[in-house]
C-alpha cells in the first residue's frame, strides 16, 4: 500500500483468500517474471506476491510495505527456499530509494475503486522512477464502469434512518450529506435487469502510460425501459496481462474490493427512452479522492426532467468556527496536545532517548500524563511514527 490503511491479519487473509482476485495477478506473474527478473512488489502486506516472485525464479524482489504486516513475509522468507532474494523495505513506496532499476512492478492498491487514497500516484511513481524501459506493470490498467440503476435497498439504506422521524424527531437535514457520499453496495450479485440502461466505460487508468492520478469521462444513456433511478453502481474491470483480469461488477459474486452505488439526491421516476447524462469525476486533493458525478436527465423529447449536482466535498457538515480556522489571516495559537508533540519532537531532534523524553513529558504535562509509563507510550508512538530508523 502507499498508505496505511490499518489492515488486520484476517483481512489480508481475505485478500489472499479471494481466489478470484488473486488468481489473475498469479497467472500474469507466471507469464511475466523469469529466471533473472528483478520484481518490485508494492504494498506488498504479508508477501504473498514477493514470496510467489521468488519461487517464479526472480533474481531479486523488493517488497516495500508500511504496515506491521511484513513481519508476516519476513518470517515466511526464512522458511522458503530463494526466501533471503527478497529485500524487506518498511514505508512508503514514494518515499524509498532504490538501488536498481526493476523488470516488473506489481501493485494491487485498489480498494472498491481505483481511486483510493494515493495509489495510482503510487504506481505512477514506482513506473517512472523504479522500472526499467520495457518493464512491466501489473496491473497494466483498470477500466471503470458506470450503470444507472433501481436500487432500492441500497438506497433505503442511506436515506431511510434520516427520513424515518423516529421517535417523532426531523434529522432530514442529515440526507444531503449522506447522499453526497458514494456506498458499498450489497454483496449478493444483483439481477441484470436492475439496470436501466447497459453500462457504460467512464474512466481508464492505464498504468503503463498514465500520467496524473485523475480521471473523469461522462455517460450518456437512454432508458431502455421504465423504472425508478436511485443512483449508479460503479466498479471496475481490471486487466493484469493480455487477456487476463479480473472484476468487481455488481452482477458478479462479491470480491473482496466490494462495489460501489452513487445516490442520486433522490429517487427519480424514468420512462423508457428518457436521456440519463452522468458526468463523473475522481481528483486526488491532499492525499484523498474527491468524487463528482453529475446527473441530468430529460424525456424523449428533451424536455428537461431533472439535475442533480453532487460531490464526496458535501459528504462531511462544516463548522463555521472550522472555516475560520484556515482564513489566511487566522493567527492559530497551539493546543496541549500539539505542544506536548512539538516539545516530543524537539527533544527527538536533539538526540533524547524515549526515557528522556518521557520524563520529560511527564514533568511538564502531569495533567496529560499520569505517570512515566503513559508518557513513555505516547513517546514511542510518536518514534513509530516518525522517526527514520
Amino acid at each position: 500500500m502507499s498508505t496505511q490503511d490499518n489492515y488486520s491479519v484476517r483481512d489480508y487473509g481475505r485478500m489472499i483468500a479471494d481466489t478470484a482476485r488473486t488468481a489473475p495477478f498469479v497467472d500474469a506473474m507466471r507469464r511475466t517474471i523469469q529466471p533473472g527478473s528483478i520484481v518490485l512488489d508494492i504494498g506488498s502486506g504479508p508477501g504473498f506476491f514477493a514470496l510467489l516472485a521468488c519461487q517464479l525464479g526472480a533474481t531479486r524482489v523488493y517488497a516495500i510495505e508500511p504496515d506491521e504486516a511484513i513481519e508476516i513475509g519476513r518470517e515466511s522468507a526464512r522458511r522458503q527456499a530463494n526466501g533471503e532474494r527478497i529485500v524487506w523495505l518498511r514505508g512508503l513506496s514514494t518515499e524509498i530509494e532504490l538501488p536498481e532499476r526493476v523488470d516488473v512492478v506489481i501493485g494491487d492498491l485498489h480498494g472498491t475503486l481505483p481511486f483510493y487514497t494515493g495509489n495510482i500516484r503510487s504506481l505512477i511513481d514506482a513506473r517512472r522512477r523504479h522500472l526499467k524501459s520495457g518493464g512491466v506493470m501489473i496491473p497494466r490498467r483498470d477500466t471503470v464502469f458506470a450503470a444507472p440503476a433501481e436500487a432500492a435497498d441500497e438506497y433505503a439504506d442511506v436515506a431511510n434512518p434520516w427520513e424515518s422521524n423516529a421517535a417523532g424527531v426531523d434529522l432530514s437535514a442529515g440526507r444531503r450529506f449522506v447522499t453526497s457520499q458514494w456506498w458499498r453496495a450489497a454483496s449478493a450479485p444483483i439481477p441484470r435487469e436492475r439496470y436501466l440502461a447497459a453500462p457504460m466505460a467512464w474512466a481508464e487508468v492505464d498504468y503503463r502510460l498514465c500520467e496524473s492520478p485523475d480521471a473523469s469521462g461522462d455517460c450518456a444513456w437512454t432508458a431502455e425501459r421504465a423504472g425508478i433511478l436511485h443512483g449508479y453502481y460503479v466498479w471496475f474491470d481490471s486487466e493484469t496481462a493480455e487477456g487476463i483480469g479480473c472484476s468487481n461488477a455488481p452482477t458478479l459474486p462479491e470480491r473482496v474490493y466490494g462495489r460501489a452505488f452513487f445516490p442520486l439526491e433522490r429517487p427519480l421516476a424514468i420512462a423508457e427512452g428518457d436521456s440519463m447524462r452522468g458526468e463523473f469525476a475522481a481528483n486526488l486533493v491532499a492525499g484523498k479522492y474527491i468524487l463528482r458525478w453529475n446527473t441530468r436527465v430529460a424525456d424523449a423529447q428533451g424536455r428537461p426532467k431533472a439535475t442533480f449536482a453532487q460531490s464526496t466535498f458535501a459528504s462531511r457538515p462544516v463548522l463555521k468556527e472550522d472555516l475560520d480556522r484556515t482564513r489566511p489571516d487566522h493567527r492559530p495559537s497551539l493546543s496541549e496536545a500539539a505542544r506536548v508533540d512539538l516539545q516530543a519532537l524537539d527533544a527527538m531532534a536533539k538526540g533524547e532517548s524515549l526515557a528522556e523524553i518521557a520524563a520529560r513529558l511527564a514533568r511538564e504535562f502531569p495533567r496529560r500524563f499520569e505517570n512515566p509509563a503513559q508518557a513513555l507510550r505516547h513517546a514511542a508512538d510518536l518514534s513509530l511514527k516518525y522517526s527514520r530508523d
